[in-house]
């Protein structure tokens, strides 16, 4: 009887079949699946890359700030696509630039936020006891003030422009990524291979920053993504009614007070900058529902 060889079955069987799908594979694949979350991150994709390349196609010296009164409340054309407004300037240049502005703050409010609410909320998950309690109740408190009211307290006393409107935005944002992340560290601190690292003598800094923060990366990033939304419209908010980003730097919200005086004799002039925002918001939020629906540990494979 010949001797079966086994070695080359096994070769033949195609291994990749059978290799485990990362978790990153198996996430895209559900967020694929969404139709609108798929439409919201070309939107945003598009609008992210006209944000970044602006200055190869825009002056802004010239295109943006510089103003030509003889070309002032001239409507929609080939030469200004959005026409012009009260000081002659292109519309669609200053809503293009105002991209820049609005998603740089969005991102840095982010990155303010998740910074400072990552270091609270997952020690005084991880920790408890007194020090969560005390965490938590300045949380609360700072929760306690209308988000917007507390950013206009801040600007005011601070201040416009773009630092400040950072800082204000940030602090506004803190307690819900705060909240956010405790509540993860909460359901993570308790998982077998956080007590097996602890037995294993690995420090507190180590296991909160390397083994519980990247597990609790899916609502985190949910709530990044939604910020970023909620941020924008702020902005808008405040440049709207003058705390924001200071002139002559082109904002979205800021473009729409500056038009509101001739809204009836030239609407054109809001169009540009409200589509911009309901896009940009939009896209945002198809974004981090389909995140969501993605991250559920419900849903199938």
């Amino acid at each position: 009887m010949s001797d079966f060889n086994t070695t080359a079955v096994v070769d033949a069987i195609p291994v990749h079949k059978y290799k485990k799908k990362s978790q990153a594979y198996v996430i895209w694949r559900r967020f694929k699946r969404n139709r609108m979350a798929m439409i919201g991150l070309v939107l945003f994709t598009i609008m992210l890359i006209v944000a970044i390349t602006a200055p190869l196609y825009i002056d802004y010296d010239k295109d943006v700030i510089t103003q030509t009164i003889s070309m002032r409340y001239q409507g929609p054309s080939l030469a200004h696509p959005f026409g012009t407004d009260h000081f002659g300037r292109d519309i669609m240049s200053r809503v293009l630039w105002g991209a820049r502005i609005s998603m740089f703050v969005g991102v840095g409010v982010v990155a303010i936020s998740l910074f400072i609410g990552s270091i609270l909320g997952a020690s005084a998950g991880y920790f408890g006891g007194v020090y969560d309690n005390v965490i938590m109740r300045i949380m609360d408190i700072v929760l306690a003030i209308p988000g917007t009211m507390l950013a206009i307290t801040i600007v005011a006393a601070l201040g416009g422009g773009i630092a400040n409107l950072l800082l204000a935005l940030g602090i506004e944002q803190v307690p819900k990524m705060t909240r956010i992340v405790r509540s993860s560290v909460l359901t993570l601190k308790r998982q077998d291979y956080i007590e097996a690292a602890k037995a294993c003598g690995t420090g507190n800094v180590r296991i909160i920053f390397k083994h519980i923060l990247p597990n609790a990366i899916g609502p985190i990033l949910v709530q990044a993504t939604l910020t970023v939304a909620r941020t924008i419209i702020s902005i808008a908010g405040l440049s709207f009614i003058g705390l924001g980003v200071l002139p002559p730097a082109p904002e979205w919200g800021a473009m729409i007070s500056e038009a509101k005086t001739q809204l009836m004799n030239y609407p054109y002039l809001v169009y540009a900058p409200g589509i911009a925002i309901v896009l940009t918001v939009t896209s945002l939020t198809l974004i981090g529902d389909g995140l969501r629906d993605a991250l559920d540990p419900k849903l199938k494979n």
